[in-house]
């Protein structure tokens, strides 16, 4: 049971897009704090103090922005399309695995693992905001942070493994979804300032129907204004001005479950070739 989920844990790491993208993950959460504990300004310091025993939530948070979902998109587009590539689709559904049950551990394996190197990272931040800034507080709200970063990394990490399936082409499934998350960020950020500035509710409207938008801004949200609004207005690249929180998990849902529908239709009715060149 789960062997094929333990395999997807093997066959991921051993992809060095995966390994780079995780090192530059955990190589920002490292240099931020360091940046942190070692700026020279004296005013930013005065501002900072306060702060400082709440530096967990910034490690936290720091990869919700944009460098978790390049990681989901990492781990997720090469799931199934690489399968196709490499040939050893058809060798495992030779055996008694039914599509659906190899579907489905083909994706909790890749999800776990994200799951998995988030919690490092959160780790990395429990450690280093300890060591360098002392106690902290309100770690109570860590359980709601993480699981509401987690759930908004599911948009790009569905679309992507929706992508690896349907075009069944690792690299062609990366780009694409890697220029939608760009796309749609830089697209977003753009209507919501015209909407502003023209105070036009269809631009944002627009805006807020793009993926990036509840994959981004799910977990800040409930945070705007709390103890944390500080680092949540460095954080953040959308203005936390537009939409609420359940326009962000209707969005989120729904980008989540859509693709994977998609996909999942896809493998179930499309012949498996033996190895796609």
């Amino acid at each position: 049971m789960f062997n094929i989920l333990l395999y997807e844990w093997r066959r991921a790491i051993a992809r060095k897009k995966v390994i780079v993208f995780v090192l530059v993950s955990l190589f920002f959460e490292i240099a931020v704090y360091l940046a942190l504990y070692l700026v020279p300004s004296k005013a930013v310091r005065v501002i900072l103090i306060p702060l400082y025993p709440y530096m967990w939530s910034v490690g936290v948070l720091l990869p919700q922005s944009l460098l978790l979902h390049f990681l989901a998109i990492s781990i997720a587009s090469g799931s199934m399309s690489e399968e196709y590539e490499q040939g050893t689709i058809d060798f495992f559904l030779t055996k008694p695995v039914t599509r659906i049950r190899f579907y489905a551990e083909k994706w909790l394996g890749s999800f776990t693992l994200l799951s998995m190197i988030y919690g490092l990272m959160i780790v990395l931040s429990l450690v280093f905001a300890f060591w360098l800034f002392g106690a902290q507080t309100d770690l109570i709200d860590l359980p709601k942070i993480t699981g509401l970063v987690i759930m908004s990394s599911l948009v790009f990490f569905s679309i992507a493994f929706s992508m690896g399936e349907i075009l069944r082409r690792s690299s062609l499934s990366f780009i694409i979804s890697s220029s939608l998350l760009i796309g749609s960020v830089l697209v977003s950020n753009i209507l919501i300032f015209i909407g502003s500035f023209t105070h036009t509710t269809t631009y944002i409207s627009v805006a807020l129907a793009l993926p990036s938008w509840g994959a981004t801004q799910l977990p800040f949200l409930p945070l705007a204004n709390s103890q944390f609004s500080l680092f949540i207005k460095a954080l953040d690249i959308f203005p936390l001005t537009v939409g609420s929180i359940q326009d962000a998990l209707v969005s989120v849902f729904l980008y989540t479950v859509v693709p994977l529908i998609m996909s999942l239709y896809s493998f179930t009715v499309r012949d498996v070739p033996k190895k796609v060149s």
